[in-house]
């Protein structure tokens, strides 16, 4: 024992004298010469390669230090220094770990030991310090490890960059000024998991991405850029920039959020597309509002439209081109999405395959969706009350942002179900007050409006609806409606011209609606009117002064009603007010409701 412990201190002295009295190019020559009569090599991966950066050095740093932490096979690994350096950058979600200067580990591929050291040498004179990797391993592996391990280096280095980076956020600045310089941490907390959306369509939608990530090689196959289109379309809050937020969450893609109302030409969209990254969302949001993209296939447009912005601003050509044009070739990996609550309004040749590949209709909330929230809010997966829920969820029209807002009120199940529950019911109630003829799937008026001229279409097919319009407007609308139509053309003029829709259909559609407001008035009194029918005609007639109908005069009406009603309320007597307990006024006036209306 005593024998063994002196030769040990012995070789530790003599090493130790060795690296201190002999100069290091000395050493590294006799460690040269040794190495030619043994069987193992080594290759060098400095930190510059003929005068620029080694992405292979890169990649050795970020690959070996996320396996400080592995264990290896090789059974001499424990004779091997592992100093570790650890830190954390701003763009990377994760702690980065690597090796500290002059140590050593043992990577393991395909059953093979690596041997790997990092040293460091620091140059006194110049003020310069070099840095390099050495592989140690036995000649038989040299092919394995040209042809193999270094480049399963070079991808693995890439992924877990990818997968531990922040996501970014970037936004315009307008024209040539390009994007935001460094961006925003995206640290968005919707996931797909917490995403309330139906399941089977949250299905599909994840195997899409899916497929599309593992698809370079596919793509490349058939000779098309490796990019995806979506298409996010529906009523206000029913999800998409949360399924943005989560697609981006789940990708670690960066988001590019274009504005176009801020890009001046085309050479400026370009410009941008341009100096996006790979690996990355563009998104445009509310693509048919954002700026006068015209349909070219509505063949009713109005010319003033096209003049309401005299700035020079992005062609429908020019978009086209840029997402699917030969400018589209200058990246891979990257996701298109365009968001908008009303697809008819969007030009049929942004929407075709290739441009957006997948169309995903976000619906108003399903029981699926409602199961979800209930889950994310209140941590339940079943209760008494969801029968209700689920039986008026398919009654009336709620968002799922609707829903949430509910859920959100009180965190006791019983008291929020109960609250949601009474919302849905008074939803309920308010829809059994509108006609049937003005009844859509989407509460939203101009979606009424589209589901009306599809009647319109039907009705166009028998002989009685292909009779000539009596209006030089070519307006089409049912036969209850033409009198009344034609009234307030000839007293008002046309007060669809200006209208931001530019279908004859969808015009026509909305002046159902004022024909319909104006033959309810005709057909009542005050005494038999309520205050909640009142309301509602004032709501959709403020929606229809939204879309640039001048109905301003039936407005004005409205609004004198209304004040007659508060005051015959007022000035009631209590005999009065009980009577009127069910929402109804007991007075009358003889004075007809459209009177020098039309």
């Amino acid at each position: 024992m005593v024998s063994s412990l002196s030769i040990l201190a012995s070789i530790a002295i003599i090493r130790s004298s060795f690296n201190e009295f002999i100069p290091q190019e000395i050493r590294s020559y006799i460690w040269e010469f040794c190495r030619r009569f043994s069987s193992e090599l080594t290759i060098v991966v400095k930190e510059s390669h003929e005068g620029s950066t080694n992405h292979l050095f890169n990649a050795l740093v970020t690959y070996l230090g996320s396996n400080a932490f592995c264990s290896t096979s090789s059974s001499s690994s424990s004779s091997y220094q592992r100093r570790l350096t650890v830190g954390k950058s701003e763009s990377m979600k994760v702690l980065t770990y690597g090796l500290d200067r002059n140590s050593e580990i043992v990577d393991v591929f395909h059953g093979i030991p690596m041997k790997w050291g990092y040293y460091a040498d620091f140059n006194s004179t110049l003020h310069y310090e070099s840095r390099w990797y050495e592989l140690r391993f036995h000649k038989r592996y040299t092919d394995l490890i040209k042809n193999k391990y270094l480049p399963y280096i070079l991808d693995m280095a890439k992924r877990i960059k990818d997968q531990n980076r922040m996501v970014k956020f970037y936004t315009t600045r307008g024209g040539r000024d390009g994007w935001s310089s460094k961006g925003q941490n995206l640290d968005h907390p919707m996931t797909f998991e917490t995403l309330a959306m139906d399941g089977d369509l949250k299905a599909k939608i994840i195997d899409d991405i899916a497929g599309f990530i593992r698809g370079k090689e596919y793509y490349k196959k058939i000779g098309k850029v490796w990019k995806r289109g979506y298409l996010l379309y529906g009523p206000p809050g029913t999800g998409k920039s949360s399924l943005i937020a989560a697609m981006a969450n789940y990708l670690n893609y960066d988001i590019y959020n274009l504005n176009l109302s801020a890009v001046n030409s085309d050479s400026g969209l370009e410009f941008l597309l341009l100096h996006m990254s790979d690996r990355s969302i563009l998104v445009v949001e509310d693509i048919d509002c954002s700026i006068m993209l015209q349909n070219r296939q509505a063949g009713d447009h109005q010319q003033e439209n096209n003049t309401q912005s005299s700035r020079p601003q992005v062609t429908l050509s020019g978009l086209l081109n840029a997402i699917d044009g030969l400018l589209s070739c200058c990246g891979n990996e990257r996701i298109i999405v365009f968001t908008t609550n009303y697809k008819d309004r969007i030009d049929p040749a942004l929407l075709r395959a290739g441009r957006m590949d997948m169309h995903i209709y976000l619906s108003y909330c399903t029981f699926s969706t409602f199961k979800q929230l209930a889950v994310n809010y209140l941590d339940i997966w079943d209760h008494d009350l969801f029968t209700s829920i689920e039986k008026l969820i398919k009654e009336v029209q709620v968002s799922p942002a609707d829903v949430a807002g509910e859920l959100m009120k009180n965190k006791d199940p019983k008291t929020s179900l109960e609250g949601l529950v009474k919302f849905l019911e008074e939803k309920k109630s308010e829809a059994k007050l509108q006609k049937p003829e003005i009844k859509s799937e989407n509460n939203s008026l101009e979606q009424k409006a589209a589901d009306a001229a599809f009647e319109n279409n039907e009705e166009a097919e028998s002989p009685k609806a292909q009779s000539t319009s009596p209006f030089e407007n070519n307006y089409r609308v049912k036969e209850e409606f033409e009198p009344v139509l034609e009234a307030i053309l000839s007293k008002h003029g046309d007060i669809a011209a200006n209208c931001s829709l530019h279908s004859l259909q969808c015009r026509s559609s909305l002046l159902e609606i004022v024909c319909d407001i104006i033959q309810k008035l005709q057909a009542t009194d005050l005494e038999n009117l309520t205050e909640i029918q009142l309301e509602s005609m004032l709501n959709s007639i403020q929606d229809l002064e939204s879309m640039k109908l001048e109905v301003g005069w039936l407005r004005w009406r409205l609004e004198e009603i209304m004040q007659e009603m508060d005051k015959q309320l007022k000035g009631g007597s209590a005999e009065t007010n009980q009577s009127n307990s069910n929402g109804k006024l007991n007075c009358f006036n003889s004075k007809s409701l459209i009177d020098g209306l039309i």
